[in-house]
């Protein structure tokens, strides 16, 4: 009975040893949230367009393609998306994000980049 005490107790140890992750290994939570990060930088789009109306937390964009963007700047760095004007040709790096699940989108600015200001002259 003191021998199957002990190889219970030796196989238990070999288990639970071989349930541990060895160095350099990681958990597969830790797996999703390194993928979440990736997915999330490699869904930062870019598009160019001339400023058309400016709020505190959002402006709106006419692309090259004459389409009509809303773009938030909510809880964003302001250093990364203010400066400019409206008329003012601007680049910018963006991502898409759903304000609920399979209903609404939310385009967010990440860094907005002036590419051109508008030519303002006085008469």
């Amino acid at each position: 009975m003191n021998k199957s005490i002990v190889s219970l107790a030796v196989l238990a140890i070999v288990y639970f040893s071989s349930c541990q992750l060895k160095s350099g290994q990681t958990s597969n939570n830790e797996d999703q949230v390194i993928d979440s990060i990736t997915a999330h930088i490699e869904d930062e789009k870019v598009i160019t367009g001339v400023v058309k109306d400016v709020s505190m937390n959002n402006f709106m964009l006419i692309t090259e393609k004459e389409d009509t963007i809303f773009i938030s700047t909510m809880d964003q760095e302001p250093n990364e998306v203010s400066g400019f004007e409206l008329g003012d040709t601007v680049k910018v790096n963006f991502i898409e994000e759903e304000e609920e699940p399979g209903l609404n989108t939310i385009i967010t600015a990440k860094k907005v980049v002036i590419v051109g200001k508008e030519n303002k002259t006085g008469n």
